[in-house]
């Protein structure tokens, strides 16, 4: 395998179970207002949720039009539409205060730290992702933390990476991009020209234009440090 000298990672679906915190955070928003933790109601914030997030993708919705918009609808079905946005920041909160990781995701990182320099990159809001990292004691394990909202430019966009690449001084063959994402993890990669690492955790394998795959930590491991 070439060497790389920096691993560009990706947060919530690669090393953070974010379903696992999602949950915790959305049942103490559902208690604050007294909304029903059905099936429908899920259901329901989910649509709007993965709607929004699909289009901060594109370009073509906010950090802000996600914190604010994404409750609109469960809050409008209980006549509480008044408080969408005070229910999107609260949620926030609840959603920095929990770091779960995935089992073995630490393990991985503390391996993977002592040969390589390790770039957060996320785009996750700001003060949800930094909140996350210190609740999990992970903060550390970065040398640099590249949060989109604070860039100006999300993943997968080819100017997300050229930022980074400068912030970290580092050039498109220092570097191995990984995630879980097609879409915006591999897709940024094939976007600026940054070789990328598929992983596949719990899930069946998807096709796609990546340099590499991994269906486990292990894998990763055997990938980059027991082949170097």
């Amino acid at each position: 395998m070439k060497h790389y000298k920096y691993l560009l990672l990706d947060a919530d679906g690669t090393f953070y179970d974010f379903p696992s915190c999602e949950k915790v955070a959305i049942k103490k928003l559902f208690d604050n207002y007294n909304i029903p933790l059905s099936d429908d109601n899920l259901a329901l914030y989910h649509s709007a949720n993965s709607e929004l997030w699909d289009l901060f993708e594109k370009g073509k919705a906010t950090c802000d039009d996600i914190r604010i918009k994404r409750f609109i609808p469960i809050m409008k079905k209980y006549s509480l539409e008044a408080k969408s946005q005070e229910a999107g920041l609260l949620y926030c909160k609840y959603l920095s205060e929990n770091g779960i990781l995935y089992p073995g995701a630490r393990e991985c990182l503390e391996c993977l730290k002592q040969s390589y320099k390790l770039i957060m990159i996320t785009n996750g809001l700001k003060e949800v992702q930094y909140g996350r990292f210190e609740a999990s004691n992970t903060t550390h394990l970065y040398d640099k933390i590249v949060i989109s909202e604070e860039l100006g430019v999300q993943k997968p966009k080819k100017k997300f990476f050229t930022h980074t690449l400068d912030l970290i001084n580092a050039t498109e063959s220092d570097c191995l991009i990984i995630g879980d994402s097609l879409t915006s993890d591999i897709q940024g990669g094939i976007n600026s020209g940054i070789d990328t690492l598929y992983l596949h955790l719990n899930k069946e394998k998807q096709d796609g234009a990546y340099t590499y795959a991994a269906a486990s930590y292990d894998e990763i491991l055997d990938l980059l440090i027991n082949t170097n």
